[in-house]
């Protein structure tokens, strides 16, 4: 939907706040509990992998937000479905799939190289076998998150930038 470039900017920092929250907390805990992290020290290694998986998971998804034209791709994707933004939920259950596989996909390439690479000094060979160790679970989370979301964060940036959304016909 158009809007106003102020308004984008609002809805992708607020769009991205609960979906790196959940997509970070899942790959941290799968990441920790398979990287064979005593009892005692899962807690500790568990909370300071998911902050830095916060923070990074947050500036990826700003930067797919802002520069990846992930929400037209997925109108496109529903309207070649045969949705219609009329058609509601079932329309944005559609948008929704390419909209999430987008940040999805990035974040987890990203954030499983550091984690499992860089991190925990896994050799690259292994990267594959990382990455799709958490990817559905992850692609899971996002997906209800984001679904659940989005929308909202629009309705809040409209607001804020004093912006209104088109009018459906």
């Amino acid at each position: 939907m158009p809007m106003k470039t102020s308004t984008k900017l609002v809805k992708v920092l607020l769009t991205n706040i609960p979906i790196a929250i959940s997509i970070s907390l899942v790959a941290s805990y799968i990441g920790i509990s398979s990287a064979g992290v005593p009892e005692e020290a899962f807690m500790p290694a568990f909370l300071s992998a998911t902050g830095l998986n916060i923070v990074l998971s947050y500036i990826i998804s700003f930067f797919v937000g802002w520069f990846i034209p992930s929400e037209k791709l997925g109108f496109a994707f529903a309207g070649k479905c045969g949705l219609k933004p009329s058609d509601g939920i079932k329309f944005g259950l559609v948008l929704n799939i390419v909209v999430n596989s987008i940040y999805v996909v990035v974040n987890a390439l990203i954030l499983t190289y550091v984690n499992a690479i860089v991190m925990q000094g896994m050799p690259i060979q292994m990267f594959p076998m990382a990455l799709f160790g958490s990817f559905f679970q992850c692609w899971l989370v996002g997906y209800v998150v984001s679904f659940l979301w989005a929308q909202r964060a629009e309705g809040i940036a409209r607001k804020l930038m004093n912006d209104p959304a088109p009018q459906m016909h």
